[in-house]
Protein backbone atom coordinates (compact mmCIF):
# COMPACT_ATOMS: atom_id res chain seq x y z
CA UNK A 1 0.00 0.00 0.00
CA UNK A 2 3.24 2.18 0.90
CA UNK A 3 4.63 1.46 -2.21
CA UNK A 4 2.55 2.98 -4.37
CA UNK A 5 3.63 6.30 -3.17
CA UNK A 6 7.34 6.35 -0.85
CA UNK A 7 10.25 3.72 -1.85
CA UNK A 8 10.11 1.17 1.33
CA UNK A 9 13.36 0.01 3.02
CA UNK A 10 12.48 -3.36 4.90
CA UNK A 11 14.80 -4.43 8.03
CA UNK A 12 14.41 -7.73 10.17
CA UNK A 13 15.01 -6.17 13.50
CA UNK A 14 15.44 -2.56 15.61
CA UNK A 15 19.57 -2.67 15.34
CA UNK A 16 18.91 -3.38 11.56
CA UNK A 17 17.00 -0.46 12.02
CA UNK A 18 18.95 2.01 13.82
CA UNK A 19 21.93 1.48 11.40
CA UNK A 20 19.88 2.51 8.63
CA UNK A 21 18.44 5.54 9.91
CA UNK A 22 21.96 6.07 11.25
CA UNK A 23 23.45 6.12 7.63
CA UNK A 24 20.28 7.81 6.02
CA UNK A 25 18.26 9.78 8.44
CA UNK A 26 18.49 12.68 5.59
CA UNK A 27 16.70 10.73 3.36
CA UNK A 28 14.11 8.62 5.46
CA UNK A 29 10.59 10.67 5.87
CA UNK A 30 8.98 8.06 8.89
CA UNK A 31 10.15 4.86 10.31
CA UNK A 32 7.25 2.34 10.50
CA UNK A 33 8.31 -0.27 13.31
CA UNK A 34 6.03 -3.96 14.17
CA UNK A 35 4.64 -3.13 17.68
CA UNK A 36 4.49 -7.05 18.52
CA UNK A 37 8.63 -6.47 17.97
CA UNK A 38 9.39 -3.96 19.47
CA UNK A 39 7.38 -4.56 22.62
CA UNK A 40 9.85 -7.59 23.15
CA UNK A 41 12.43 -4.99 23.70
CA UNK A 42 10.27 -2.08 25.81
CA UNK A 43 10.23 -0.27 22.86
CA UNK A 44 14.05 0.56 22.73
CA UNK A 45 14.47 1.54 19.00
CA UNK A 46 11.87 4.34 19.84
CA UNK A 47 13.87 5.27 23.12
CA UNK A 48 17.19 5.78 20.83
CA UNK A 49 15.43 7.76 17.97
CA UNK A 50 13.48 10.29 20.49
CA UNK A 51 16.89 10.74 22.64
CA UNK A 52 19.52 11.64 19.27
CA UNK A 53 18.89 14.89 18.18
CA UNK A 54 19.95 14.05 14.71
CA UNK A 55 16.45 11.93 14.35
CA UNK A 56 14.04 14.08 15.73
CA UNK A 57 12.81 15.16 12.39
CA UNK A 58 11.82 11.60 11.68
CA UNK A 59 8.24 10.54 12.56
CA UNK A 60 7.79 6.70 14.27
CA UNK A 61 4.78 5.02 13.10
CA UNK A 62 3.55 1.90 15.45
CA UNK A 63 1.96 -0.78 13.44
CA UNK A 64 -0.17 -3.53 15.28
CA UNK A 65 -1.61 -6.41 13.66
CA UNK A 66 -4.24 -6.64 16.29
CA UNK A 67 -7.09 -4.56 15.75
CA UNK A 68 -8.41 -3.31 19.18
CA UNK A 69 -5.49 -3.91 21.43
CA UNK A 70 -4.32 -1.74 24.06
CA UNK A 71 -0.76 -1.58 22.70
CA UNK A 72 -1.37 2.24 21.36
CA UNK A 73 -1.11 3.32 24.94
CA UNK A 74 2.38 2.02 25.11
CA UNK A 75 3.52 2.92 21.95
CA UNK A 76 2.19 6.66 22.83
CA UNK A 77 4.09 6.66 25.91
CA UNK A 78 7.62 5.42 24.41
CA UNK A 79 7.12 8.45 22.28
CA UNK A 80 5.78 7.20 18.85
CA UNK A 81 4.13 9.99 16.65
CA UNK A 82 1.01 7.97 15.53
CA UNK A 83 -0.23 4.38 15.83
CA UNK A 84 -2.20 1.99 13.13
CA UNK A 85 -4.19 -1.01 14.07
CA UNK A 86 -6.41 -3.17 11.30
CA UNK A 87 -8.74 -2.53 9.27
CA UNK A 88 -5.44 -0.49 7.38
CA UNK A 89 -7.61 1.91 4.87
CA UNK A 90 -5.35 3.63 2.12
CA UNK A 91 -7.04 6.89 2.29
CA UNK A 92 -7.19 7.06 6.33
CA UNK A 93 -3.46 5.28 6.31
CA UNK A 94 -1.87 7.93 3.84
CA UNK A 95 -3.58 10.98 4.82
CA UNK A 96 -2.41 10.04 9.30
CA UNK A 97 1.46 9.36 7.97
CA UNK A 98 1.41 12.19 5.65
CA UNK A 99 0.07 14.56 8.73
CA UNK A 100 2.63 13.04 10.83
CA UNK A 101 5.38 13.55 8.63
CA UNK A 102 4.18 17.00 8.28
CA UNK A 103 3.65 17.81 11.93
CA UNK A 104 6.90 16.50 12.79
CA UNK A 105 8.41 19.49 10.12
CA UNK A 106 6.53 21.71 11.76
CA UNK A 107 7.41 20.97 15.05
CA UNK A 108 11.32 21.11 13.77
CA UNK A 109 10.69 24.22 12.45
CA UNK A 110 9.57 25.45 16.05
CA UNK A 111 12.67 24.22 17.99
CA UNK A 112 14.70 26.02 14.94
CA UNK A 113 12.82 28.56 15.45
CA UNK A 114 14.02 28.81 18.93
CA UNK A 115 17.28 28.19 18.05
CA UNK A 116 17.79 31.16 15.99
CA UNK A 117 16.20 33.66 17.80
CA UNK A 118 19.49 33.26 19.88
CA UNK A 119 21.63 34.15 18.17
CA UNK A 120 22.24 38.12 17.89
CA UNK A 121 21.02 37.96 13.79
CA UNK A 122 18.17 38.97 12.49
CA UNK A 123 16.90 36.17 9.84
CA UNK A 124 13.67 36.44 8.01
CA UNK A 125 11.74 35.67 4.97
CA UNK A 126 9.56 37.45 2.77
CA UNK A 127 7.30 35.94 -0.02
CA UNK A 128 7.13 36.76 -4.03
CA UNK A 129 5.27 39.79 -3.26
CA UNK A 130 8.22 41.11 -0.26
CA UNK A 131 6.10 40.65 2.45
CA UNK A 132 7.46 39.42 5.67
CA UNK A 133 6.53 35.92 6.52
CA UNK A 134 9.04 35.08 9.61
CA UNK A 135 11.69 37.14 11.41
CA UNK A 136 13.98 36.12 14.22
CA UNK A 137 13.76 39.56 15.96
CA UNK A 138 11.56 42.49 16.35
CA UNK A 139 14.35 44.68 16.43
CA UNK A 140 13.70 48.51 17.45
CA UNK A 141 14.02 50.36 14.95
CA UNK A 142 10.32 48.63 13.86
CA UNK A 143 7.55 50.70 14.55
CA UNK A 144 5.11 48.11 16.20
CA UNK A 145 3.42 50.84 18.35
CA UNK A 146 4.33 48.66 21.85
CA UNK A 147 1.59 46.06 20.81
CA UNK A 148 2.71 42.26 22.39
CA UNK A 149 0.61 40.60 20.33
CA UNK A 150 2.08 42.67 16.84
CA UNK A 151 2.74 40.11 14.09
CA UNK A 152 5.76 41.10 11.45
CA UNK A 153 3.68 38.87 8.88
CA UNK A 154 2.34 40.07 5.84
CA UNK A 155 3.43 43.82 6.52
CA UNK A 156 6.33 45.47 3.98
CA UNK A 157 8.85 47.52 5.30
CA UNK A 158 6.86 50.82 4.53
CA UNK A 159 4.50 49.96 6.99
CA UNK A 160 6.57 48.39 9.78
CA UNK A 161 10.09 50.77 9.41
CA UNK A 162 10.62 54.15 11.39
CA UNK A 163 13.32 54.82 8.69
CA UNK A 164 11.09 55.61 5.74
CA UNK A 165 13.93 56.05 3.58
CA UNK A 166 15.94 52.96 4.01
CA UNK A 167 12.56 51.36 4.27
CA UNK A 168 12.30 52.39 0.08
CA UNK A 169 15.55 51.08 -0.25
CA UNK A 170 15.05 47.84 0.97
CA UNK A 171 12.06 47.37 -1.04
CA UNK A 172 13.43 48.72 -4.00
CA UNK A 173 16.56 46.05 -3.44
CA UNK A 174 13.82 43.22 -2.82
CA UNK A 175 11.99 44.36 -6.30
CA UNK A 176 15.42 43.70 -7.95
CA UNK A 177 16.00 40.25 -6.16
CA UNK A 178 12.86 38.84 -6.74
CA UNK A 179 13.23 40.37 -10.75
CA UNK A 180 17.09 38.77 -11.40
CA UNK A 181 17.02 36.15 -9.19
CA UNK A 182 20.64 38.11 -8.16
CA UNK A 183 21.26 38.05 -3.98
CA UNK A 184 22.73 41.49 -2.33
CA UNK A 185 24.99 43.08 0.30
CA UNK A 186 25.14 46.31 1.67
CA UNK A 187 24.88 48.17 4.70
CA UNK A 188 22.55 51.01 5.76
CA UNK A 189 22.68 53.44 8.44
CA UNK A 190 19.99 53.85 10.71
CA UNK A 191 19.62 57.31 13.48
CA UNK A 192 17.15 57.08 16.16
CA UNK A 193 16.60 56.49 20.15
CA UNK A 194 19.61 54.41 20.45
CA UNK A 195 21.64 56.33 18.19
CA UNK A 196 23.50 55.92 15.03
CA UNK A 197 23.44 51.92 14.13
CA UNK A 198 24.82 50.51 10.96
CA UNK A 199 22.72 47.02 9.66
CA UNK A 200 24.43 45.07 7.34
CA UNK A 201 21.56 42.91 5.21
CA UNK A 202 22.36 39.58 3.18
CA UNK A 203 20.17 39.22 0.50
CA UNK A 204 19.59 35.83 -1.25
CA UNK A 205 16.43 34.73 -3.02
CA UNK A 206 14.12 31.21 -2.59
CA UNK A 207 13.45 29.40 -5.30
CA UNK A 208 10.04 26.95 -5.96
CA UNK A 209 10.44 22.99 -7.12
CA UNK A 210 10.21 24.76 -10.47
CA UNK A 211 13.48 26.75 -10.24
CA UNK A 212 11.30 30.78 -9.99
CA UNK A 213 12.05 32.90 -7.40
CA UNK A 214 9.06 32.42 -4.80
CA UNK A 215 10.54 34.75 -1.94
CA UNK A 216 13.67 36.11 0.07
CA UNK A 217 15.69 35.16 3.16
CA UNK A 218 17.78 37.45 4.55
CA UNK A 219 20.29 38.13 7.41
CA UNK A 220 20.88 41.13 9.34
CA UNK A 221 23.74 41.59 11.10
CA UNK A 222 24.57 44.90 13.43
CA UNK A 223 27.85 46.20 12.37
CA UNK A 224 28.07 49.21 14.17
CA UNK A 225 31.48 48.87 15.97
CA UNK A 226 32.99 47.64 12.52
CA UNK A 227 31.79 49.66 10.68
CA UNK A 228 32.90 52.86 12.65
CA UNK A 229 36.08 51.74 12.83
CA UNK A 230 36.38 51.63 9.10
CA UNK A 231 34.70 55.05 8.89
CA UNK A 232 37.47 55.89 10.90
CA UNK A 233 39.98 55.04 9.67
CA UNK A 234 38.82 56.22 6.26
CA UNK A 235 38.56 59.37 7.99
CA UNK A 236 42.23 58.96 9.20
CA UNK A 237 43.51 58.25 5.60
CA UNK A 238 41.71 61.50 4.13
CA UNK A 239 42.75 63.84 7.16
CA UNK A 240 45.69 65.85 8.49
CA UNK A 241 46.22 64.44 12.44
CA UNK A 242 47.16 67.27 13.84
CA UNK A 243 44.73 70.23 12.07
CA UNK A 244 41.34 68.05 11.20
CA UNK A 245 41.61 69.23 7.91
CA UNK A 246 41.91 67.21 4.59
CA UNK A 247 45.49 66.03 3.96
CA UNK A 248 46.95 67.20 0.63
CA UNK A 249 46.30 64.36 -1.47
CA UNK A 250 42.72 64.16 -0.64
CA UNK A 251 42.42 67.76 -0.76
CA UNK A 252 43.73 68.31 -4.06
CA UNK A 253 41.41 65.27 -5.35
CA UNK A 254 38.55 66.85 -4.21
CA UNK A 255 38.83 70.18 -5.96
CA UNK A 256 39.94 68.19 -9.10
CA UNK A 257 36.79 66.70 -9.13
CA UNK A 258 34.68 69.51 -8.07
CA UNK A 259 36.05 71.41 -11.24
CA UNK A 260 35.88 68.46 -13.50
CA UNK A 261 32.26 67.98 -12.84
CA UNK A 262 30.90 71.66 -12.13
CA UNK A 263 32.45 73.56 -14.67
CA UNK A 264 29.33 76.07 -14.51
CA UNK A 265 30.00 77.01 -11.22
CA UNK A 266 31.83 79.89 -9.81
CA UNK A 267 34.58 78.93 -7.56
CA UNK A 268 37.97 80.24 -6.03
CA UNK A 269 41.38 79.01 -4.80
CA UNK A 270 43.40 80.06 -2.06
CA UNK A 271 47.14 79.01 -1.35
CA UNK A 272 48.11 80.42 2.23
CA UNK A 273 51.16 80.46 3.42
CA UNK A 274 52.14 80.84 7.66
CA UNK A 275 54.55 84.08 7.72
CA UNK A 276 57.98 82.84 8.59
CA UNK A 277 57.04 79.41 10.40
CA UNK A 278 60.54 78.54 10.46
CA UNK A 279 61.43 81.44 12.79
CA UNK A 280 57.91 80.43 15.20
CA UNK A 281 60.04 77.20 15.71
CA UNK A 282 63.17 78.28 16.24
CA UNK A 283 62.22 81.43 18.57
CA UNK A 284 59.44 79.00 20.33
CA UNK A 285 59.67 75.93 20.01
CA UNK A 286 58.03 73.01 17.76
CA UNK A 287 54.85 72.64 20.21
CA UNK A 288 54.19 76.48 19.85
CA UNK A 289 54.56 76.08 16.09
CA UNK A 290 52.33 73.36 16.54
CA UNK A 291 49.81 75.38 18.29
CA UNK A 292 49.77 77.97 15.21
CA UNK A 293 48.77 75.35 12.66
CA UNK A 294 46.24 74.35 15.09
CA UNK A 295 45.00 77.13 15.30
CA UNK A 296 44.88 78.58 11.84
CA UNK A 297 43.52 75.12 10.95
CA UNK A 298 40.36 76.27 13.59
CA UNK A 299 40.28 79.42 11.87
CA UNK A 300 39.59 77.44 8.40
CA UNK A 301 37.48 74.74 9.58
CA UNK A 302 35.39 77.43 11.23
CA UNK A 303 35.15 80.29 8.28
CA UNK A 304 33.83 78.51 5.36
CA UNK A 305 30.62 76.82 4.18
CA UNK A 306 30.60 72.49 4.43
CA UNK A 307 30.82 72.50 0.93
CA UNK A 308 34.05 73.99 0.51
CA UNK A 309 37.53 72.18 0.49
CA UNK A 310 39.89 72.96 3.42
CA UNK A 311 43.01 71.10 4.02
CA UNK A 312 46.40 71.46 4.81
CA UNK A 313 49.03 70.70 1.50
CA UNK A 314 52.44 71.10 3.79
CA UNK A 315 54.18 71.87 6.93
CA UNK A 316 52.82 75.50 6.86
CA UNK A 317 50.58 75.49 3.88
CA UNK A 318 46.86 75.54 3.68
CA UNK A 319 44.88 75.60 0.51
CA UNK A 320 40.86 76.46 0.24
CA UNK A 321 38.46 76.10 -2.71
CA UNK A 322 35.68 78.46 -1.72
CA UNK A 323 32.34 76.91 -4.06
CA UNK A 324 29.67 79.17 -5.97
CA UNK A 325 31.23 82.29 -4.89
CA UNK A 326 32.56 85.75 -6.36
CA UNK A 327 35.71 86.93 -6.80
CA UNK A 328 35.05 90.17 -4.50
CA UNK A 329 33.65 87.73 -1.75
CA UNK A 330 36.63 85.89 -1.96
CA UNK A 331 38.33 88.96 -1.12
CA UNK A 332 37.01 89.35 1.54
CA UNK A 333 37.33 86.24 3.08
CA UNK A 334 40.95 86.35 2.50
CA UNK A 335 40.63 89.82 4.53
CA UNK A 336 38.86 88.14 7.06
CA UNK A 337 40.97 85.49 7.89
CA UNK A 338 44.16 87.34 7.41
CA UNK A 339 42.82 89.51 10.47
CA UNK A 340 41.87 86.47 12.71
CA UNK A 341 44.81 85.20 12.39
CA UNK A 342 46.88 88.68 13.69
CA UNK A 343 44.82 88.30 16.88
CA UNK A 344 45.24 84.38 17.74
CA UNK A 345 47.45 84.84 20.41
CA UNK A 346 46.62 88.48 21.57
CA UNK A 347 48.84 89.40 25.30
CA UNK A 348 51.03 86.28 24.09
CA UNK A 349 54.32 86.75 22.61
CA UNK A 350 53.74 84.83 19.77
CA UNK A 351 50.91 87.35 18.58
CA UNK A 352 53.38 89.76 16.73
CA UNK A 353 55.32 87.00 15.03
CA UNK A 354 51.74 85.16 13.53
CA UNK A 355 50.57 86.39 10.02
CA UNK A 356 49.23 85.13 6.69
CA UNK A 357 50.14 85.16 3.01
CA UNK A 358 47.27 84.38 0.98
CA UNK A 359 47.38 84.08 -3.77
CA UNK A 360 43.57 83.45 -4.96
CA UNK A 361 42.86 82.41 -8.10
CA UNK A 362 39.15 82.26 -9.71
CA UNK A 363 37.53 79.20 -11.66
CA UNK A 364 37.49 79.04 -14.13
CA UNK A 365 38.63 82.79 -15.23
CA UNK A 366 42.04 81.99 -14.39
CA UNK A 367 42.10 77.76 -15.29
CA UNK A 368 39.64 74.97 -15.55
CA UNK A 369 42.10 72.71 -14.67
CA UNK A 370 43.06 72.34 -10.81
CA UNK A 371 46.83 72.57 -11.87
CA UNK A 372 46.01 75.90 -13.63
CA UNK A 373 44.21 77.28 -10.47
CA UNK A 374 47.30 75.98 -8.69
CA UNK A 375 49.84 77.55 -10.70
CA UNK A 376 48.00 81.29 -10.71
CA UNK A 377 47.18 81.39 -6.76
CA UNK A 378 51.15 80.23 -6.36
CA UNK A 379 52.20 82.94 -8.66
CA UNK A 380 49.91 85.64 -6.36
CA UNK A 381 51.15 84.13 -3.41
CA UNK A 382 54.71 84.28 -4.81
CA UNK A 383 54.03 88.09 -5.17
CA UNK A 384 52.54 89.12 -1.65
CA UNK A 385 55.86 87.19 -0.19
CA UNK A 386 57.83 89.15 -2.39
CA UNK A 387 56.02 92.47 -1.48
CA UNK A 388 56.32 92.19 2.47
CA UNK A 389 54.35 89.15 3.67
CA UNK A 390 50.99 89.50 5.54
CA UNK A 391 48.42 90.40 3.06
CA UNK A 392 46.48 88.81 0.02
CA UNK A 393 46.46 89.38 -3.94
CA UNK A 394 43.84 87.82 -6.34
CA UNK A 395 45.61 86.81 -9.57
CA UNK A 396 46.03 88.85 -12.64
CA UNK A 397 47.85 87.75 -16.05
CA UNK A 398 50.38 90.33 -15.20
CA UNK A 399 51.64 88.42 -12.62
CA UNK A 400 52.95 85.84 -14.86
CA UNK A 401 55.63 88.10 -16.17
CA UNK A 402 56.59 89.09 -12.62
CA UNK A 403 56.88 85.64 -11.71
CA UNK A 404 59.06 84.82 -14.07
Amino acid sequence: MLSEEYPIIDVDSEKEALQLVDKQHDNISAVLFNVELCKQSDFWLQKVLNEDKRFVGIPNIGVSTVADSDDYKLCIARGANEYFEPPFRKELVMLRINNAIRGKDSATFSEVEKILKELPSNIYLKDAEGKYVFATHYWHHLHTEGDPNWTIRGKTDVEIREDKENALKAMESDKELLRTGKGTNYVIKEEGKNGVEYLELIKRPVFDDDGKVSGIIALINNVTETQSLKLELEKRSKTDSLTGLLNKQETESEITRITESNSNERGALMMIDVDKFKEINDSFGHAAGDRVLTAIGNILHNSFKGMDITGRIGGDEFMVYLRDIKPDTAIKLAAMISDKARHLFAGEPLERHVSLSIGISVFPEHGKKFEDLYRASDMALYFVKEHGRDFYKMYSPELKSLHN
